[in-house]
């Protein structure tokens, strides 16, 4: 019985693998059919044709690049913490 499982298998196997064979291999007849004879885009028949248009020569350096605005140093700090008094309070005089 397992011999007889393992045939009937196989040979369902054979017959799916053998009928992707028949496929479609004009995908533009395919589009102008089903288009009503309009032509494919370029961009499509690039996708059909498999032409590739991304860059595969990029620089993959790491770019490190941080917008901390909101990050200063303590010197930053305190010269900021001066100009808001002499806002406040109207003093021009350097401590």
């Amino acid at each position: 019985m397992m011999k007889s499982n393992f045939a009937v298998f196989v040979v369902f196997s054979l017959l799916l693998v053998g009928n992707f064979g028949s496929a479609r291999k004009d995908m533009g007849a395919y589009w102008e059919n089903m288009m009503k004879e309009q032509p494919m885009p370029e961009a499509i028949k690039d996708l059909v044709e498999g032409k590739n248009r991304f860059v595969r020569d990029f620089d993959v350096k790491p770019n490190v690049i941080l917008y901390h605005t909101h990050a200063m140093s303590a010197k930053q700090k305190q010269k900021q913490k001066h100009m808001q008094k002499q806002m406040l309070f109207g003093k021009n005089d350097q401590d």
